[in-house]
Parts: structure tokens; sequence; C-alpha cells
């Protein structure tokens, strides 16, 4: 089973986001990501170029910035910004 873990930043720009796109990331973020058996099968989820353990999740503008360990079988939900300044800050 895999374990998420929510940082503080992350819950706080949750709560910065738009009713829709913050509807779409709690729905993923609070019910589908504890619920996959393998957080890497699913088909949204990308690498990041250059980084082995940071993916992105799109929901339109917005980026939902992870951090995935196979070993520890750990998922890191880090931060949800904006698509011109989520490269700025994650990872």
């Amino acid at each position: 089973m895999w374990r998420v873990v929510y940082k503080k930043v992350f819950l706080h720009e949750l709560k910065k986001l738009p009713k829709d796109v913050r509807a779409q990331v709690e729905e993923f973020a609070f019910t589908i990501l504890p619920a996959t058996a393998d957080p890497l099968t699913l088909p949204n989820i990308q690498r990041l170029t250059g980084h082995r353990e940071f993916y992105r999740v799109r929901f339109g503008d917005y980026r939902l910035g992870l951090r995935i360990d196979p070993q520890a079988r750990v998922v890191e939900c880090c931060r949800v910004k904006h698509r011109k300044d989520i490269y700025r800050f994650f990872p």
C-alpha cells in the first residue's frame, strides 16, 4: 500500500485555487491517489525531465507537483500552482 503525504505549502496553495480547479485537485489528491494500487500507472502523471522522483499532474492551466519514492512507497503532494509559476518553485 502506498502512503500519501501532504506538505503544508500544498494545503495552503490548494485553498487559493479557483473553485473548479480546486475540486478537481482535491478529488485527485484525496480520493484517487490514496485508492490507487500504483500511482505511477495513472494515465495523467508525467515525470519531470531530468528528475527521477518528481512528477506533475495537469489540471487545465494548473499543475500539481508530486514526489514519488517507489522504494519507500510514498507519494508526497508538494505544490499546486499555475503553469507559469510551478516550475519556478518545484522541484
